[in-house]
């Protein structure tokens, strides 16, 4: 559809050319009202948005948009030449075939809470903007999408020295999003295996995730 092409379009321009200092300005957005003032039409992918729906009357456009921009302002202080070669990289991956405006819209539309897009955007920061992996981000949206916000801020507030090995009743629903790997018998003693002791460890997705949002470094 136009209407998805011009959206996406959007997205990667915002992305690569816009300065989006100003965003932090407005602290916790209702975005109806900043609308209503022009300000948040001067972002590409907000103007474009504000054009296809001309106006945000109904719940879902508004909820979108507010993810939209908590999805921006983590990475408002990349600036947008920047912003612009990590996604030019992400484009020249010869395993990546689709197309990025549509893959973040595509992702920011799932999360189910604008406190799940900030997550997304901080990991957007650091494993794209940063280290130029983005297959690795794209796990990480997909273990991100697949569990509540109530289980993401369970495993986040597990302490560091805690997470690396808990017990297979604490790993659900971890294991299934593959914030874990699967359960490892606990050696006895006499280095036998106990069968009624089994743990989990994080995978290399979930000791990203963990890391990433807890602002810890790598």
């Amino acid at each position: 559809m136009e209407e998805e092409k011009s959206l996406a379009a959007s997205m990667e321009q915002t992305l690569e050319y816009s300065n989006l200092e100003f965003l932090g300005e407005l602290g916790e957005i209702i975005i109806d009202a900043t609308l209503n003032d022009g300000v948040l039409k001067e972002v590409p992918i907000i103007g474009t948005l504000v054009g296809i729906c001309k106006c945000f009357k109904n719940a879902y456009d508004i909820r979108f948009a507010k993810k939209l921009v908590a999805f921006l302002i983590p990475i408002k202080d990349v600036a947008p030449e920047d912003r612009a070669k990590a996604i030019k990289k992400w484009e020249q991956d010869k395993n990546y075939r689709g197309n990025i405006g549509d893959t973040l819209l595509g992702m920011i539309e799932r999360c189910d809470d604008t406190v799940k897009a900030i997550w997304l955007s901080k990991l957007f920061y650091a494993l794209v903007l940063k280290e130029n992996t983005p297959r690795l981000f794209m796990r990480a949206e997909k273990a991100l999408s697949s569990l509540s916000v109530m289980d993401v801020q369970a495993f986040l507030n597990m302490p560091d020295n805690y997470y690396h090995h808990i017990k297979e009743e604490e790993s659900e629903p971890f294991i299934g999003s593959g914030l874990y790997l699967n359960p490892q018998l606990e050696s006895t003693a006499d280095e036998t295996l106990d069968l009624s002791n089994k743990y989990c460890e994080p995978s290399e997705i979930g000791i990203w995730i963990h890391n990433v949002l807890n602002d810890i470094s790598m």
